[in-house]
């Protein structure tokens, strides 16, 4: 994945499957109702299938809102050599149904239940 040129490269098509193994943790870009950008990292994340990610809201309470309002996002992750992939997609939020049904059945554990599943909608893939 290495990309000696430092030049955004676009991956068409695209299997998130390929990037299972590096896509915890994520970082999420959203933005307030108001504007402003907002960031958050999170581990709780599970590759649904070629184009679409599940993630746990354990903690969030500003990007549910932010999804609500501009269901468009940005995400990014990196493997251990710092190359990185940027996802771009729709989100939406879920506190039920079957993938709220998911995260709960997946991440729940002794500290956490989750509160919420957003499921994004990848719609570009590049490799940075």
């Amino acid at each position: 994945m290495k990309n000696p040129d430092n030049k955004t490269i676009v991956i068409y098509p695209f299997d998130l499957v390929d990037f299972a193994d590096i896509i915890s943790p994520l970082n999420i870009a959203t933005v307030t109702p108001d504007g402003a950008p907002n960031l958050c990292l999170v581990s709780d994340v599970h590759v649904i299938d070629e184009t679409h990610i599940l993630i746990s809201n354990n903690e969030m309470n500003q990007t549910p809102l932010n999804i609500r309002s501009n269901n468009r996002i940005v995400a990014t992750c990196f493997n251990d050599n710092l190359d990185g992939i940027r996802l771009t997609g729709i989100a939406e939020y879920h506190t039920s149904g079957k993938w709220f049904d998911l995260a709960v059945k997946m991440f729940k554990n002794e500290r956490t239940t989750p509160k919420g599943a957003i499921v994004i909608k990848v719609s570009k893939a590049e490799k940075f």
